[in-house]
């Protein structure tokens, strides 16, 4: 199992690192150095978020839910934000909003989209600790490492840079697509598995959170989008 969760995260990194090679020609700001040091995060990220699901000594929290590795990807994202001295706006940890009413479209919009697929797909009635779990952790760690700090590394927004006043539509696109990859792809004893449902809902919220960061310039929106929008996947079970 240790291994299967190594080679995913290695394969996952050199995705990563191609995907970002690929976007140079479209944003000038994207060089082989931030290429790589985005794609050493997302590796890094996939393995710490995993390593309680293969060594039973790291899940220190315990639960039906993954609560220590998002707490492992979240440590990692702040330690990454301290070594290369991201700014808090670069990574989007601000309460300053531009284009309010937008992101505020956007926000109903996506929640609607949480319900929606709620009712499709009809999900089993949730325990407490699944609506607190997933009202929290997966929006504050992935919104932090997918449209705050793995962004931030591949514009190279290093050493206190100041972050783009545009949406950087090539890092957007990149970011996204890697987070649905992240949801669809599985390794495991039988190689590699993909579920395109999954990655296909991921990739749509992936562009959408990735466009409200930059376009209001903070992950507040995107982390209540991300949230509310898994509670209310959740809620429609009562219903």
């Amino acid at each position: 199992m240790h291994v299967h969760i190594a080679t995913y995260s290695l394969t996952f990194a050199v995705m990563a690192l191609l995907l970002a090679l690929a976007a140079m020609p479209f944003d000038r700001r994207i060089g082989v150095a931030t290429a790589a040091l985005f794609a050493l995060y997302l590796g890094l990220d996939d393995l710490d978020t995993a390593l309680p699901t293969a060594v039973a000594a790291a899940d220190l929290l315990g639960g039906r839910w993954n609560w220590s590795g998002k707490v492992y990807s979240l440590l990692l994202a702040a330690v990454v934000i301290w070594i290369f001295r991201l700014r808090p706006d670069a990574v989007g940890l601000t309460f300053r909003q531009r284009n309010l009413r937008a992101s505020m479209i956007a926000l109903v919009l996506l929640v609607a989209l949480g319900a929606a697929l709620g009712f499709a797909f009809d999900p089993d009635t949730p325990s407490f600790e699944t609506l607190a779990f997933q009202a929290t952790m997966p929006a504050l760690a992935e919104e932090l490492a997918y449209r705050g700090v793995a962004p931030a590394l591949l514009l190279g927004l290093i050493g206190r840079k100041a972050p783009p006043g545009q949406v950087p539509w090539a890092v957007v696109v990149v970011t996204a697509v890697m987070f649905s990859l992240w949801h669809g792809l599985g390794y495991g004893r039988d190689g590699f598995s993909f579920e395109p449902v999954s990655a296909s809902f991921t990739l749509v919220g992936g562009l959408a959170y990735g466009w409200m960061r930059f376009n209001s310039g903070s992950l507040l929106f995107p982390l209540l989008a991300h949230a509310l929008g898994n509670l209310v996947f959740q809620l429609t079970a009562f219903v």
